[in-house]
């Protein structure tokens, strides 16, 4: 089923159809690929879409971190097989394609400029004074810039509005902007809105709510969402918000959009490594990686709401944090009564500015430290009981952490 005309689409300057706007890339010369920019959530917004497109009949080609897809089949090289995408979008022989880009390699080789006719950042620094001055961030805020002129002027670039370090994405003469905000008294959102300008939000009772300043739609209720867990992954909420922005400006209608959304679920060989909750039995598990404080707090927010389950948080990569946040990513874990533990070898100076973090709080949990993976997951399982949460921060390959959880079924 391809894309159907939804009459709500008539807001301005939206396509009415999908096969519209694939007439308007061919019109303009721009090949109808979708890029995806941000420090997190990326991988999941592309896969949202992915559903979306799957859903409409569109036939879809994407590229993450992971590698590509045609048609929902696994390229096994990832350059040859993108490049097989761009000459099957030339062919007609698909329709569209996602691709996912990184900053660190924007930043080094750049991106062309008004190539793509959809663009969508889901993040910076998260308003993290710190994170900008950390490598990653200033490595961000480089190739900001690059994403926002490789969007063309006539296409739109889909914005997370409560980051303002994307502000710079809605003024000048850059795409027409689509800003997304959890809140409809976020600042982004309220200029796009008295601009008369595309918007998307979320009302109290979870309804993602979309229009201009004259005209306004419900698309879907994030409570409906398995991956938004009951509204308390609001990381997820924008994720949401922002391939419903995406879907909207390839014509898509909110029909569509709407039950790709709620049927929509992550398995763990799509995504591995990025948010994974799973409940088995009375546990409540999560997967993610280690991350700093900035990405983290809304993690364990998702992960353990208001901190009322016991807590068994498994981890390692001090040595990847920043230096200055170690102390902070410790205070925000010892809030959770518990146990945490750490694996793997660390500069003895992080591990004590990470040992003070835990311990800055009036009922930490314990702190145990073990110098192999397997040995801390082992320790996990035997810790773990009803009603608790056992969250892995896994520095590399999330296997091993993926495994003992499916272990806990049998």
């Amino acid at each position: 089923m391809i894309a159907a005309y939804s009459p709500l689409t008539e807001l301005r300057d939206l396509p009415p159809s999908f096969r519209h706007w694939q007439k308007r890339c061919v019109e303009y010369g721009l090949p109808p690929v979708i890029a995806v920019a941000g420090s997190r959530g990326k991988s999941t917004v592309v896969r949202m879409l992915q559903a979306v497109f799957d859903l409409a009949g569109v036939r879809s080609a994407i590229w993450t971190d992971f590698g590509v897809e045609i048609n929902g089949r696994r390229q096994s090289r990832e350059i040859a097989g993108w490049n097989r995408a761009l000459a099957r979008l030339t062919e007609r022989t698909l329709d569209v394609a996602v691709q996912e880009l990184d900053w660190n390699l924007i930043s080094a080789v750049g991106l062309p400029h008004a190539t793509y006719p959809i663009g969508i950042i889901t993040n910076l620094c998260s308003n993290s004074t710190q994170c900008r001055h950390t490598a990653a961030g200033r490595i961000a805020l480089r190739a900001l810039p690059r994403v926002i002129d490789a969007v063309h002027s006539d296409g739109f670039i889909c914005l997370n509005g409560e980051d303002y370090d994307l502000e710079r994405a809605v003024q000048g003469e850059s795409a027409h902007p689509v800003v997304v905000a959890k809140s409809d008294g976020a600042p982004m959102l309220r200029q796009q809105r008295d601009a008369g300008g595309i918007h998307l939000w979320l009302k109290p009772d979870g309804s993602v709510v979309w229009g201009n300043a004259d005209d306004r739609h419900e698309i879907v209720n994030v409570h409906h969402v398995p991956v938004c867990l009951d509204g308390a992954a609001s990381f997820e909420q924008t994720n949401v918000m922002l391939a419903s922005a995406a879907g909207l400006a390839t014509g898509i209608g909110t029909e569509i959009i709407r039950q790709a959304l709620t049927n929509f679920t992550l398995s763990v060989d799509q995504l591995p490594g990025s948010f994974s909750a799973r409940d088995i039995g009375r546990i409540h598990t999560v997967v993610d990686r280690m991350m700093p404080s900035w990405f983290l707090k809304p993690v364990l927010r998702a992960a353990n709401p208001h901190a009322r389950r016991r807590q068994i948080t498994v981890l390692s990569g001090l040595d990847r944090l920043p230096a200055d946040d170690v102390f902070e990513v410790g205070r925000i874990l010892g809030r959770y009564s518990g146990a945490v533990i750490h694996h793997g070898e660390t500069d003895r100076a992080r591990f004590e500015a990470f040992r003070r973090g835990i311990a800055r709080n009036d009922y930490p949990p314990v702190l145990v430290s073990l110098p192999t993976e397997r040995r801390a997951i082992n320790r996990a399982m035997r810790a773990v009981r009803a009603e608790d949460v056992a969250l892995f921060l896994c520095t590399d390959d999330p296997g091993p952490a993926i495994r003992a959880i499916d272990r806990m079924k049998t």
